[in-house]
């Protein structure tokens, strides 16, 4: 008998906990429930109790964990448009038998959104290979490494996959210089207007979400709260917040406050040489300089 796979969203479950229990599970079925989902290791009966007691009655909440019956796995399907999602299964066969024995996934805006440029297809591959479009399908290519990066985290969460998509544990490493440079970078996008702000914008979320040990975001959040900082009256000042709470929360908070009056420093400098740019410059300290004055 093939073995069930499952695909379950853990906030999804506990939003629904009291409709579930103990209708379709006990308590403590739940919780085997609830470990599995966060990917936490399980003792060797509590798998033999999961195996007998549980996976008869997943098919029963089968919408809820976003679990599809095949070699088609759906995740966050609650927030997708339905006719999109059945779309989204016809393309992702095609696509499949295109790019034989790969990785393929159907994630971004087509699955949640009335308007849409294009339909992203990721594509696992071993070697590099660029970028390119196919039709409406914009393909885009991910080594293997990507499986443990924060973006894998994301479109993993709201997606449509020709294979299982686990929990993968994040080993990408976001050091506190690259944030701050990416900070800048983003700063500077929003006071200019640059078209590409929103991809400059979706990095520093992400980012920021892992280096504060968050709850990473799936696309459709992501997209909420891009449009949400972009449609705000001050946006400078809420990514500012969120630069600063994020340095607050970061692990090495020594290193932190070092690098900010490493920057402090730069830009007073910087003022001396530029005194045409200095209300912008003095604009962007103030974040390193809160940072600096909570610490100290």
């Amino acid at each position: 008998m093939r073995k069930l796979q499952y695909s379950l969203n853990i906030e999804q479950l506990r939003r629904t906990r009291r409709e579930i229990v103990p209708a379709i599970f006990t308590e403590h079925q739940f919780e085997l429930i609830e470990k599995k989902a966060s990917g936490r290791e399980m003792t060797n009966t509590e798998k033999a109790e999961f195996s007998r007691s549980v996976s008869r009655k997943m098919k029963a909440i089968n919408a809820m964990i976003g679990k599809e019956s095949g070699n088609i796995f759906v995740y966050g399907g609650d927030k997708m448009i339905k006719t999109r999602l059945e779309k989204a299964r016809k393309h992702l066969k095609e696509l499949s038998r295109k790019f034989k024995n790969r990785h393929i996934i159907i994630s971004g805006s087509f699955l949640y959104d009335e308007k849409y440029n294009d339909i992203d297809v990721f594509v696992i591959s071993k070697y590099d290979k660029d970028d390119c479009n196919i039709g409406e399908f914009h393909i885009n290519y991910l080594s293997e490494d990507a499986y443990e990066s924060v973006f894998y985290e994301s479109i993993r969460k709201l997606c449509i996959s020709n294979k299982e998509m686990k929990k993968m544990r994040i080993d990408e490493r976001i050091n506190l210089e690259p944030f701050v440079y990416l900070y800048q970078e983003l700063f500077s996008d929003l006071d200019k207007k640059f078209a590409g702000i929103r991809s400059t914008l979706r990095d520093f979320l992400l980012q920021a979400e892992l280096l504060s040990k968050s709850q990473i975001s799936d696309s459709f959040d992501l997209r909420q709260k891009i449009n949400m900082i972009l449609g705000a009256k001050k946006p400078k000042e809420i990514v500012k917040r969120i630069f600063v709470n994020t340095l607050l929360l970061a692990e090495d908070k020594k290193e932190a406050v070092k690098l900010m009056k490493n920057m402090i420093d730069s830009y007073r400098d910087i003022i001396k040489e530029y005194k045409q740019h200095k209300s912008y410059y003095l604009d962007m300290i103030e974040a390193f300089k809160e940072v600096v004055s909570i610490e100290s």
